[in-house]
Order: C-alpha cells, then sequence, then structure tokens
C-alpha cells in the first residue's frame, strides 16, 4: 500500500561513491612515493636529533658543548672541609665572558680567608638562566658567618645579561612589591623571636631588631633569582647579636619568594 511502484523503463538508481581509484595513479608516480616518504622520514630524524642533542641543550650557544649550561670550573676545600665550587657560565657571548671573569676575581680574593665558603645553584626556566652565588664570610671571627649573594640572569634567546628592572618585569611586579614582600617577612621573623622567647619585646622592638640585622633599606643588597618558576629575591643580613638570635635564623631564613 505504501510502496513505491517503479516505471517499467526506469532504471534503479546507484548510489555514487567518491572512492579514488589508486590503481590510476602514473607509474612513475607509484616509484617516487617511497622515496618521498623516506626523505620525510629522514628529515623529520634529523628535526629530532637536532632538537634533542643541540637546541635542547643549548649546544649552539655553549663555549664547551660536552658541559652543561653552567659547570663548576675549579673546586677548594676551606679550614672546615667544606668545598667551594667556582661555577663557570657556559656561554659563547661578551656578557657571559664579563661575568665568569668577575666571578673567577671576586672568588680569588674571598677565598684568600681559608675559613670562607663559594658555592653556587643554577636553573634554567623558560628562556632564562638564573645563577646564584652564596658566599659565608667568616673574616669577622665569629662562628656564625656574614652571609652574601649574588644573582645572574641571562636572557638564553640573546645570550644578555638581564638586569633587574627585566627580571621584575617577566613577573609584572615593582621594586616597590618586592620591598613590601621583604618587610611582611622580616616582620613575621620579628614576630616568632619574641614568640619563642629570643627577643622580649620591651627590650627591643622592631626597629631595634632590624638595628641588629643591619637594615636600613630593606631593597638594599639585594638579588633576583628564579627557581621552579618562581621568582625569589636573596638578600643578606646579620644574625649575631647579643640576644644570641643566630640559633632562630637558617640558611632559608636569607629567601624571600616574591611570587608563587
Amino acid at each position: 500500500m505504501f510502496g513505491v511502484v517503479q516505471e517499467e523503463n526506469e532504471k534503479p538508481k546507484v548510489r555514487q561513491t567518491n572512492n579514488y581509484n589508486f590503481s590510476k595513479i602514473p607509474f612513475r608516480l607509484k616509484k617516487i612515493l617511497p622515496w618521498l616518504g623516506l626523505i620525510i622520514l629522514i628529515v623529520l630524524l634529523v628535526g629530532y636529533y637536532l632538537y634533542k642533542n643541540y637546541y635542547r641543550n643549548y649546544n649552539y650557544i655553549k663555549v664547551d658543548t660536552d658541559q652543561y649550561l653552567v659547570y663548576t670550573k675549579s673546586s677548594s676545600y676551606n679550614s672546615q672541609n667544606m668545598r667551594n665550587e667556582i661555577p663557570f657560565i657556559n656561554i659563547d657571548s661578551l656578557d657571559a665572558k664579563l661575568v665568569n671573569q668577575t666571578i673567577e676575581e671576586y672568588a680569588e680574593s674571598f677565598l684568600q680567608n681559608k675559613d670562607n665558603l663559594f658555592v653556587y645553584d643554577s636553573q634554567v626556566n623558560g628562556e632564562v638562566l638564573s645563577v646564584l652565588i652564596k658566599m659565608k664570610d667568616y673574616s669577622d671571627g665569629y662562628s656564625y658567618p656574614e652571609a652574601e649573594f649574588h644573582t645572574y640572569n641571562f636572557d638564553l634567546t640573546t645570550q644578555t645579561l638581564m638586569d633587574d628592572d627585566d627580571v621584575l618585569s617577566l613577573f609584572d611586579v615593582s621594586s616597590g612589591d618586592v620591598s613590601e614582600k621583604i618587610q611582611k617577612q622580616f616582620e613575621e621573623y620579628y614576630q616568632k623571636e619574641t614568640e619563642e622567647g629570643y627577643l622580649i619585646a620591651e627590650e627591643c622592638n622592631y626597629e631595634c631588631f632590624l638595628n641588629w640585622r643591619g637594615i636600613n633599606n630593606y631593597m638594599d643588597d639585594v638579588h633576583y633569582y628564579i627557581r621552579d618558576g618562581s621568582l625569589i629575591a636573596y638578600r643578606g643580613f646579620s644574625i649575631y647579636s647579643v640576644f644570641s638570635e643566630e640559633e632562630f635564623f637558617d640558611d632559608e631564613s636569607y629567601e624571600f619568594k616574591i611570587t608563587d
């Protein structure tokens, strides 16, 4: 009842497909296709090799491709049998050459005191190489040394040294933001010291605390280091006082985390 009656002379409609008949490919093209595939494979392999062994490891900007981007050029031991390590920034640029010369000359002078300690850390974050120099100065004769820091940040795309403003702009922060973070952390140190009995607030207020730390300006001698994608400010200060506060502080006390 609901069927469609086909006219007697009407031919049934056949559905057209778009299947391509590869047998129609010219014989010469058939011979070329395998070679074309081989060439593409070779190009991909060469690209991967260059990335893995040349670009990813920054070999194209290194002085010595057999070494890391930062490596220990020389080492020695201080009077306490702690190892000094002098870094070499393995970048073939004028800025790197000048920084390496500065580090070497400073280390040579600093380590004339056999009690002192000179070590370093380094990290690559994105296209920025950060180098942190950490020094412990025993020249005052105290058992607890003065801590000193220097940092160097290199733009690996240009192999040039970045200044503080360049580094801060990466994190969209200002020197005022840094000062506030450092102040807040010192205020927390003071609060904890009074809570733990190192200081008595009536005997030594916050200004007294800063005076013993040798702090007149929060931004004096601040050095920036990029670690695990975060901006860290290093600031040396005195940990010694008549209140035996040196026991309150440790090596991490000099780190001020500016960004998460």
